[in-house]
């Protein structure tokens, strides 16, 4: 039996993007998304900011800088979503960096022995604002940004009052083109991500067909693998975030009628075909015999053209859709194993139809739901943080002593550039070495190329007038990629960068800023990975053992679902759930194991296998446990008895394994070539992983990644 490594094979699905990190764990994903390019949102900006700078032309006013500033960074903290939650967080945003940007620059004054303090704790809590979520965490990035700002130099006490009302001004008129942008339909965003899913799933069964006809040839049974690691994480975890923001836009008073509501039905007949093309997958991959997998190419083909036409804008009526759907059913006789699959699919496509052809004559949901008490929302996060075991809790300490001590080195060695040290220390560290060494390499990589933008402005005249001309283009460039890469970002973000500067500071030459930004930011990006190495480091190994005893304690209890429906003792509605639940906890596994495989060192090579072992272990079950909905013939040859058998054995053992228990007992008697043989071996070896894990982690582990696929079979 070959020995797995941890070197990947040659696959387009290795490389990936924040949304789909592809099947390759080591890789970081920094592939540019164009699906997350939006202009309205570069528009929204280049007006906030350009129309403010273009009117400072006539009335030449320093408070209409800091106006069109303030506009500026309130555009950056700003990530999107119901008006319920931005409005918010812009407002806050506002407030407190108007007090913070005047209260430190009077502060200022008094020394670095008032100022140093002041700075740690603000960043402190900037830092720790990450637990409230990514909306809060882009507020406490721009409030840091602006702290570097505010400390750079004093300000006498009528400067720091224009600035706190011209800040209040240009946060307010920001507000202002939010709400004028977005106001008229709040839920266009829950449809596009709606689309979008209906894309991933059709990219999930084209792929799905890809791995099929090479299922024969050298590397078609790892396929599979790689298929599963591309998109079942990716599209779990697009599901779930469109769930979470349907429901924060969602009507206070209830859903019916509402196109929010309709995209929430959307959504769980997406993750019905999700399920239903997992089964698939499961069922083609250990078929015996070429019927199978000849009808299940031939369903997908039919399948792929349909989810498609789901994701595109335009009404479509339902009775459209028949001819299609028959055709689907069809596909699907040529074996009897997928009938079932192809009336879930039936049926979900049948009404996703529906429900699109109601939306074409919609009107607009109005925002917000009642969820929990709204103080618990905020303490529990922050309570469960404060210990130092927490990587957040260390990361704003780390943060905070790398921040004071980068403005006390800006200030005694001050220039007008050094505030970039200190944004870029700030803005590069994370709370995990993976995240900080990918942050550093894409602002790095796209500060040089911005600058080298940059630098080529030098050659349009020099004149307040092109500076704020150039500031529309830029804007609407640099903000609409902001959710395309990291790296894109900042590429298209520097040149307006060089402009703002120029617009603040004039009489330097947009070469020598771009220069001076690049080396501050080279600078600053290897100051924060040798932090994250050196200071209170939170490596990733140990919190891997943790996220794999929660997803095998999922998997129990999405097997508990599963044979109790089957068996009528549960809710069939109760599996549903559990699924989700289940692959919730796989992703976080992934990613969890993803960031232990990107940081440095060896010396969890051989536990990060096992993990690996028991992760791809995890998949098949799950794959397993769907086919096993499906599968109309699973109890033949079991009888009542070992039915009952089963439903006892198989959560028992997954839930021994999560409490790193000894290995499951044998496996109750079923057919060798049936599902419940299946599940077997695979729960057996999860048992070889696991418990060898559990028995000395620094041995060499059994178990790994090849030898799991092997095994199941």
């Amino acid at each position: 039996m070959r020995r797995f490594t941890l070197r990947p094979s040659p696959s387009p699905l290795n490389r990936g993007t924040l949304r789909a990190p592809g099947a390759d764990l080591r890789k970081l994903p920094v592939v540019p998304d164009l699906s997350g390019i939006s202009v309205a949102e570069g528009l929204r900006a280049a007006v906030a900011s350009g129309a403010v700078l273009v009117l400072n032309i006539w009335v030449q006013s320093p408070a209409l800088l800091f106006v069109a500033f303030a506009a500026n960074l309130a555009c950056f903290c700003d990530v999107g979503g119901a008006l319920r939650d931005r409005v918010p967080s812009l407002l806050f945003f506002t407030v407190a960096a108007a007090a913070m940007w005047s209260g430190l620059a009077l502060l200022h004054g008094f020394g670095l022995p008032l100022l140093l303090p002041a700075t740690a704790l603000v960043v402190f809590c900037n830092a720790m604002a990450r637990v409230w979520g990514v909306r809060a965490m882009a507020v406490g990035n721009v409030l840091t940004v602006v702290l570097a700002l505010a400390v750079d130099r004093a300000l006498p006490p009528g400067e720091a009052a224009m600035l706190f009302v011209a800040f209040l001004v240009g946060g307010a008129w920001a507000v202002v083109m939010t709400v004028g942008i977005w106001r008229i339909h709040p839920e266009r965003e829950g449809s596009r991500m709606v689309a979008a899913n209906w894309r991933l799933l059709a990219l999930f069964a084209r792929d799905l067909g890809a791995v099929l006809r090479a299922q024969g040839g050298e590397g078609g049974l790892a396929g599979f693998e790689a298929h599963a690691r591309a998109h079942r994480r990716a599209l779990r975890d697009a599901l779930e975030d469109t769930r979470a923001a349907l429901l924060a836009s969602a009507r206070p008073s209830g859903l019916a009628g509402t196109v929010v509501a309709r995209n929430i039905l959307a959504v769980e007949d997406q993750d019905r075909i999700f399920g239903a093309l997992i089964a698939l997958s499961d069922m083609v991959e250990y078929a015996e015999g070429e019927a199978l997998a000849r009808a299940a190419g031939q369903m997908l083909r039919r399948l792929r053209p349909m989810l498609d036409l789901a994701g595109r804008q335009g009404p479509s009526r339902a009775r459209d859709v028949e001819p299609a759907l028959a055709r689907l059913r069809r596909a699907a006789d040529g074996h009897p194993a997928l009938a079932d699959i192809a009336a879930v699919l039936a049926d979900r496509l049948r009404v996703a139809a529906r429900l699109k052809a109601e939306d074409a004559g919609a009107g607009p949901a109005d925002p917000a739901e009642p969820g929990a008490p709204w103080l618990d929302g905020w303490i529990e996060p922050l309570r469960a943080n404060l210990t130092w075991s927490s990587a957040i809790l260390r990361h704003a300490v780390r943060a905070s002593v790398l921040t004071v001590a980068a403005v006390a080195i800006s200030l005694t060695w001050w220039s007008v550039y050094s505030h970039w040290l200190t944004i870029t220390v700030a803005l590069t560290m994370q709370p995990y070495f993976a995240a900080t060494w990918q942050r550093a390499l894409e602002r790095i990589g796209g500060t040089v190329l911005g600058a080298l933008i940059g630098g080529l402005l030098a050659f349009f005249p020099q004149t307040a007038l092109v500076d704020s001309l150039l500031m529309v283009p830029l804007s609407i460039i640099g903000f609409s990629v902001r959710q395309v890469s990291y790296g894109a970002y900042v590429a298209c973000l520097t040149p307006l960068v060089v402009i703002l500067f120029d617009v603040a500071e004039p009489g330097h030459a947009e070469w020598l800023i771009a220069t001076m930004r690049t080396l501050y930011t080279v600078g600053g990006g290897v100051v924060a990975v040798a932090a994250c190495c050196l200071l209170w480091p939170s490596w990733e190994p140990d919190r891997t053992v943790q996220s794999l005893r929660d997803a095998l304690a999922a998997h129990a209890r999405f097997a508990a679902a599963v044979f109790a429906a089957r068996a009528g003792r549960g809710e069939a509605a109760a599996v549903e759930p559990a699924r989700r639940a289940a692959g919730i906890a796989n992703n976080n596994l992934e990613a969890s194991l993803s960031r232990a495989l990107q940081e440095p060192g060896r010396a969890h090579r051989r536990r990060l296998e096992a993990i690996m072992a028991a992760d791809a272990g995890l998949r098949r079950l799950g794959g397993a446990l769907l086919a096993l909905q499906h599968d109309t013939h699973a109890d033949e040859g079991v009888g009542p008895d070992g039915w009952a058998a089963w439903s006892r054995w198989v959560p028992d053992a997954l839930d021994g394994l999560a409490a790193s228990r000894a290995a499951p007992e044998p496996p109750p008697p079923a057919p060798p070539t049936g599902t419940l043989a299946r599940i077997g071996r695979v729960v057996a070896v999860l048992g070889d992983a696991v418990v060898d894990r559990g028995a000395d982690a620094a041995q060499p582990l059994a178990g790994t990644a090849e030898t799991a696929a092997a095994g199941v079979r």
